[in-house]
């Protein structure tokens, strides 16, 4: 194959050798000295350069080095990407990050009136809003030559039915998808100008009462991805990367989040707090990055909601901008008061 038709993706970190068990009464890659607060020493390590020359200088021995991406299908959403995988449906790949462990595999078919039900109704709802080739490939792969397919329960398949099912089934308080383990409502108060009047203090101009604003909790996502399988190909240990040029010279490379200067002041930060005595667990920063923006609901018409999302800054940059990556998690919905856009800084 000649070289210029050749993707390739960068190389990742050389891998770290198998880390032996830590001794009961030592943090695994830190010193502790004898001070009476018990504050850790952090020592650095460094990876081997690899084929392009990058290595990475971490705050402290990693415990985890995510493993690199082998292709790019991994990082990437095309139709003409040849991919590879189990067809049978798994729990991540319909409901990733679920909000409690109450929620079963059984239980996420449990609103339609069947398997075959549940698995076209899933198909509806997932992957591209337009249904392309590749998404009746999807179809055909991953939901028709599922096991829990059934063709004899086609022939009384009614769709609106069944989204009829799922509005009441999630009404009924006792499925484990109810509202305590999601979503919450509740009401934002906002003082408001008022032209050609001045106010002595905020507090003295008009107030207004938004309701049916939704959310979730920060700390209920936060617990659910880090539960998550995906958590094992997030970086937890911030590092400076680096490149060594073939005439010795090392120069710095920005590139994702957790090679960031402010990653790794809030690493160090964290990392310096007094300890309790026996406390040798591992302290990570958990990187959230907030975003919003309107988004139309319709080809037609000004039908539009205001939500907000939340991405992790453990996670690659590349990982983050794949749709079927479910790297988006939706933190809140904002009404539209009026048509006056708000901007958040």
């Amino acid at each position: 194959m000649p070289a210029r038709y050749a993707d390739y993706l960068p190389a990742g970190p050389t891998n770290l050798p198998h880390f032996p068990p830590p001794p009961p009464d030592s943090p695994p890659n830190r010193l502790i000295n004898d001070l009476p607060n018990h504050q850790p020493i952090l020592i650095p390590y460094q990876t081997p350069p690899d084929s392009l020359g990058l290595f990475r200088i971490y705050a402290e021995k990693p415990t985890l080095i995510p493993t690199a991406n082998e292709g790019l299908d991994a990082i990437a959403d095309a139709p003409t990407f040849e991919t590879w995988g189990n067809s049978q449906l798994s729990q991540s790949q319909i409901v990733p990050g679920l909000p409690s462990q109450e929620i079963r595999l059984e239980d996420i078919f449990s609103p339609f009136s069947s398997l075959t039900a549940g698995l076209l109704m899933c198909w509806q709802y997932s992957g591209a809003n337009s249904k392309s080739s590749a998404e009746m490939k999807r179809l055909t792969r991953d939901f028709l030559d599922d096991d829990e397919y059934r063709r004899e329960d086609m022939r009384i398949f009614d769709d609106v039915r069944e989204k009829r099912l799922m509005k009441e089934y999630l009404k009924d308080r006792s499925n484990p998808f109810r509202v305590e383990n999601g979503w919450r409502s509740s009401s934002v108060k906002i003082r408001l100008p008022k032209e050609k009047v001045k106010f002595a203090s905020e507090e003295d101009a008009p107030e207004l009462e938004i309701t049916g604003v939704h959310h979730r909790s920060l700390t209920d996502i936060i617990t659910s991805v880090f539960e998550d399988t995906i958590v094992s190909t997030f970086h937890l240990t911030p590092f400076h990367q680096q490149w060594k040029t073939s005439d010795d010279r090392t120069i710095k490379v920005y590139s994702e989040a957790y090679s960031s200067p402010a990653f790794l002041e809030a690493h160090e930060e964290i990392n310096s707090l007094p300890r309790d005595p026996g406390d040798n667990l591992e302290r990570v920063v958990a990187s959230l990055m907030m975003w919003s923006d309107g988004t139309h609901l319709a080809n037609f018409g000004d039908a539009s909601l205001w939500p907000f999302y939340l991405c992790f800054g453990n996670q690659s940059k590349y990982t983050r901008g794949k749709p079927t990556a479910s790297a988006c998690h939706h933190v809140a919905y904002i009404p539209n008061v009026c048509s006056i856009s708000f901007v958040f800084y």
